[in-house]
């Protein structure tokens, strides 16, 4: 059984005169906290939106955390967006309990699932219907997050997704199944799609932001690298990269250009959203 997510196609509506696309989180509020302070420091004074390219949540240490950290940056930032992404898919079917058996099990045991529980829940690993109805008591902000999470973001030159496009389809008549989940017959592709694609949830080659003919990969391995970035959009253009990273458990901001040429590195500054 699939939860309907809002289908939205932006243009005008969606400001690109200073946006950042952040790449698959996965429950790394350490790499997350650092990433947007140095954000923050980038944009100045200057008003910014943020596109969550997905997988907020799962396999990291506190998913919890990453979703209150995604929802007060929403609501300090309006016009933002949250690309609903499979493991965001996966854990809100979870706490709306259409999951199967099997799903469940997969969820929890596959996808880190049990991970996010513990987060929730102080450590522990109670039922899954004693986790859903302690996230429905206390948690109702963060399933209101994933009950307004989109599909996808258009502007004139990029379409922001979680996990890619099926080439050969309009954006306009992408399955929502696709946008979250495609890796085989988009990753190859080297032809070309209406508007540039940027995206997530296929970790790149490199561990590094990844720029091609067709598309901007920004997923960086976040749980298994200590890494996540983000995509830096100025006037609908990208202009650079900014990531997060931790060496030797200290956190560390790299910047890089469009071209993903090395502008500087810096020890990370940890702030509150």
């Amino acid at each position: 059984m699939n939860v309907e997510v809002n289908q939205i196609t932006e243009r005008t509506p969606f400001s690109m005169n200073l946006a950042y696309a952040i790449g698959d989180i996965h429950g790394r509020d350490d790499l997350l906290r650092p990433l947007l302070a140095a954000i923050n420091e980038d944009a100045a004074d200057s008003a910014r939106r943020f596109i969550f390219l997905g997988d907020i949540v799962d396999r990291g240490p506190d998913s919890k955390e990453c979703m209150e950290i995604v929802n007060q940056t929403m609501l300090l930032h309006p016009g933002s967006k949250f690309v609903l992404g499979n493991h965001d898919e996966r854990f809100w079917h979870a706490i709306s309990g259409i999951l199967r058996p099997d799903e469940q099990a997969a969820w929890l045991e596959d996808f880190g699932g049990w991970q996010t529980v513990e987060a929730y829940c102080g450590g522990h690993r109670p039922s899954l219907p004693e986790f859903t109805a302690h996230f429905h008591e206390f948690y109702d902000h963060h399933l209101e997050m994933l009950q307004s999470a989109v599909d996808k973001v258009e502007t004139t030159n990029f379409c922001f997704v979680h996990a890619g496009v099926r080439p050969g389809f309009k954006m306009a008549d992408q399955d929502p199944h696709d946008l979250r989940w495609i890796r085989d017959g988009f990753i190859e592709f080297t032809g070309k799609f209406e508007k540039t694609i940027v995206h997530g949830h296929t970790i790149t080659d490199s561990e590094l932001p990844e720029v091609h003919g067709n598309r901007i990969a920004i997923d960086t391995g976040s749980y298994r690298t200590g890494r996540v970035s983000s995509a830096v959009f100025v006037d609908d253009e990208l202009a650079g990269f900014i990531c997060a990273e931790k060496i030797n458990g200290n956190p560390l901001i790299r910047r890089f250009g469009a071209r993903m040429e090395t502008q500087d590195q810096t020890a990370a500054k940890v702030t509150a959203v």
